[in-house]
């Protein structure tokens, strides 16, 4: 039986080119295992750049190959919206 654990990232404020390093490192800084879940708290994020939604794809596809699942949950409505309007929104399992 695996042991899988829930991991969470919150990220607070806009997430643009100067939170990008901050952000990634803490990224990198996971841990993260076959089972795990990973949680992307964007409750706090004001806004986010193109880098910015690189990142979550790249975290997306990262933590799928591991066989784990991402959850991006608490997108605000212009976030949120960037997210529908690049065609995002489908990828991610978004709550």
């Amino acid at each position: 039986m695996i042991d899988s654990k829930t991991l969470t990232v919150y990220i607070d404020g806009p997430l643009n080119a100067q939170a990008l390093d901050e952000v990634q490192e803490k990224i990198n800084n996971l841990e993260i295992n076959t089972g795990d879940i990973v949680v992307m708290d964007c409750t706090q994020m004001s806004y986010i750049c193109s880098s910015g939604l690189r990142i979550f794809l790249a975290m997306h596809k990262d933590v799928t190959q591991r066989g784990s699942k991402l959850i991006i949950r608490g997108l605000q409505p212009l976030v949120k919206n960037v997210f529908d309007m690049t065609g995002f929104t489908p990828i991610f399992n978004i709550e």
